[in-house]
C-alpha cells in the first residue's frame, strides 16, 4: 500500500512540474529575447509575456521583463506612433514592477530607460519635467545594484549629465566621472566605452579615447547579441578613422 501511494506520489508531481507555469513562459520568453537579431523572436517574447499578464498582473518578473522587451521593441519600430504606444506600455509596466518591488533593481532601471526614449522622441522642452523621474530612477538603481546591465545606470546618468545644460542640472565633469566609475563596473560595456571614447576625443584626450575604441573592437560585450556587438565595432571603427 505504501509503494502505491508513493507511485501516486510521484505521478502528481510530474503533473504539476510539467504544466507550462510561471517559470516555462519565462524560460521561453528569455530563450526568444536572446535570439532578438531577429525582431519576430523580439515580438513573439513580448506576446507571450503580455498574454500571461492577465492571469499574473502582479507577478513582478513578468513585469520588468514586459517593460524591458517593449523597450527593445520599440527601438526596431520604425513607426512613431506605434514606438511611442510601445513606450508608454513599458513605462506603464515598469511602474507596476516598482510599486510591487521597489527593493529590487529591473523596474526601476526599466522605467527610467523607457521614460527617457520616451522623452527623446517627444522632444527633450516638451518633456523637461521627466528629467527627474529619469534620474531618480537610475540613482534607485545604482543604490541597490550599481553593476546591474553592466553598469548602464552610470552610463544612462553620465549622458544626461553631459548632454543637460546647467540650468537644468547639467555637469559635463560630474557626467565623465560617472562613466569612468561606469567603466570600472562594467569594463566589456561596449556601448559605456564607446561613450566615454567619444567624449574623451572631444577634450582633446586622443590617446585614451583611441585606448577605448579599440578595445570595443577587441574585446566582446556578453550583453550583446552579434549584430549588436557589430554596430559598436562600426562605430568605433569610425571613431578612430577621426582620430588619425
Amino acid at each position: 500500500m505504501m509503494r502505491s501511494l508513493g507511485l501516486i506520489t510521484v505521478l502528481i508531481l510530474s503533473l504539476v512540474l510539467a504544466l507550462p507555469g510561471q517559470e516555462s513562459h519565462i524560460i521561453r520568453a528569455e530563450k526568444l529575447f536572446a535570439g532578438r537579431d531577429n525582431i519576430e523572436n523580439l515580438k513573439q517574447a513580448v506576446s507571450l509575456l503580455a498574454a500571461a499578464l492577465p492571469r499574473e498582473s502582479s507577478d513582478y518578473e513578468v513585469l520588468w521583463r514586459l517593460a524591458k522587451y517593449r523597450y527593445y521593441l520599440s527601438d526596431q519600430e520604425t513607426n512613431e506612433a506605434n514606438r511611442v504606444k510601445l513606450l508608454e506600455s513599458a513605462i506603464d509596466a515598469a511602474k507596476k514592477a516598482v510599486a510591487l518591488k521597489n527593493e529590487r533593481p529591473e523596474g526601476h532601471f526599466w522605467l527610467a530607460a523607457s521614460t527617457g526614449e520616451y522623452a527623446g522622441l517627444k522632444g527633450s522642452f516638451r518633456t523637461l519635467w521627466l528629467i527627474k523621474t529619469i534620474r531618480r530612477e537610475f540613482e534607485a538603481v545604482l543604490k541597490i545594484d550599481p553593476a546591474y546591465e553592466n553598469g548602464d545606470a552610470y552610463l544612462a546618468l553620465g549622458e544626461l549629465d553631459i548632454r543637460l545644460p546647467k540650468l537644468f542640472g547639467g555637469d559635463d565633469q560630474r557626467g565623465i566621472q560617472r562613466l569612468e566609475t561606469g567603466l570600472k563596473v562594467g569594463p566589456k560595456n561596449a556601448d559605456l566605452k564607446l561613450t566615454l571614447a567619444e567624449n574623451y576625443a572631444k577634450q582633446g584626450r586622443v590617446v585614451e579615447a583611441r585606448t577605448l575604441a579599440e578595445s570595443v573592437l577587441s574585446v566582446d560585450d556578453p550583453s550583446r547579441t552579434a549584430s549588436e556587438q557589430e554596430e559598436f565595432r562600426n562605430k568605433a571603427r569610425r571613431l578612430l578613422n577621426k582620430l588619425k
